[in-house]
């Protein structure tokens, strides 16, 4: 939906010093690397739900770190602050990270690479990405990273079908930069494989870069409806992908990435009660809203803080004891959750 979207950040910082490693030569790229069994992400537990694990609820509100995080969203901090790259941009904020984890969530950044699949995966890209690489290393703690979010819808530069981009571009294009910015980043980087609810699922399959290339799957979700008496509460739209996805995704967790209801009632607080419910029996191990008014648009004003009738009963959908945030644990316990998605090593 990037093509609906207001970029929420601005780009720029001066590149900082690579984390250091022990390199080694990667034919499969032309660039010096980790061994991919250094660069494979870690255990996860099993999908199977508890009454112990929560959900990591989020907020991405096209503002700076330190307002977004503040916990002035429906009386409750946020445990993620979500945001969108600059895009054809080569560097990131990091900054408006440091702010974010001091204000207790856990940065998570969609990033559209500029050029196109085929100068990633032929390496022509490597330098610049390299140097994001670096840029991303100087914050020294965990984050999701989301490259290429929504690949399979129509509006983005590396969609698939436009010239260029096929399943298996995007596949060898997503192995490239998760080696490269696992080399400076580590672990660090939680890289998060996320489709758009309503795109194709036919290339999905060729697409997906296999699970030591992947820390989550990601669903981007949109409940469009603005009336309740047309938009039932208890559908959520990212199921029937979710249902898809988990056939290939070799046991991958999952995230809601971005989701919003349209309701501009009361009912509102009910539907994301309800969403974040679902999205726990569903297994997912957070939930990101959408929380802005895009301008120019026909789309739905997504804010959370409207209507004000709705607002009560977010706060108490929000103050559910199964919802992780800051109010509840402290950011370094949920880095320790999402790290491993396991509540249990987290609290340990």
């Amino acid at each position: 939906m990037r093509v609906f979207k207001l970029l929420g950040a601005a780009a720029g910082v001066a590149l900082a010093t690579a984390m250091a490693v022990a390199p080694t030569a990667d034919a499969s790229t032309g660039t010096t690397t980790r061994p991919v069994s250094a660069l494979v992400v870690g255990a996860y537990s099993s999908r199977t739900t508890t009454t112990a694990r929560p959900v990591i609820w989020g907020i991405e509100a096209g503002s700076v770190a330190a307002d977004t995080a503040s916990g002035t969203y429906a009386g409750l901090a946020p445990g993620i602050d979500s945001w969108f790259g600059a895009q054809s941009s080569w560097s990131v904020n990091t900054s408006q990270m440091t702010a974010s984890r001091a204000a207790g969530a856990i940065p998570m950044i969609a990033w559209s690479p500029p050029g196109t699949l085929t100068d990633i995966k032929n390496g022509a890209a490597d330098a610049q990405i390299i140097s994001y690489a670096k840029s991303l290393a100087s914050y020294g703690h965990p984050f999701y990273f989301r490259p290429f979010a929504e690949f399979n819808t129509q509006w983005e530069s590396y969609s698939l079908g436009k010239p260029g981009n096929t399943p298996q571009a995007m596949y060898a294009a997503w192995r490239r930069v998760f080696r490269i910015v696992r080399q400076y980043t580590g672990t660090n980087a939680m890289f998060t494989w996320t489709v758009g609810y309503s795109g194709t699922t036919s290339s999905l399959k060729t697409a997906w870069p296999g699970a030591a290339y992947v820390n989550y799957v990601g669903i981007d979700a949109y409940d469009w409806c603005t009336k309740a008496s047309w938009c039932p509460g208890d559908r959520y739209r990212y199921k029937d992908m979710l249902t898809y996805v988990r056939g290939f995704d070799e046991g991958r967790p999952a995230v809601l990435a971005e989701t919003a209801s349209g309701l501009m009632t009361s009912g509102r607080g009910a539907w994301l009660g309800a969403a974040l419910t679902a999205a726990k029996s569903d297994g997912l191990y957070a939930l990101v809203w959408y929380d802005e008014v895009v301008p120019n648009t026909t789309q739905p004003d997504w804010r959370l803080a409207t209507p004000s009738s709705a607002q009560a009963g977010e706060r108490a959908a929000l103050s559910q004891p199964n919802i992780a945030s800051p109010r509840w644990r402290p950011v370094s316990t949920l880095e320790k959750y999402a790290m491993t998605a396991n509540w249990a090593a987290a609290i340990s």
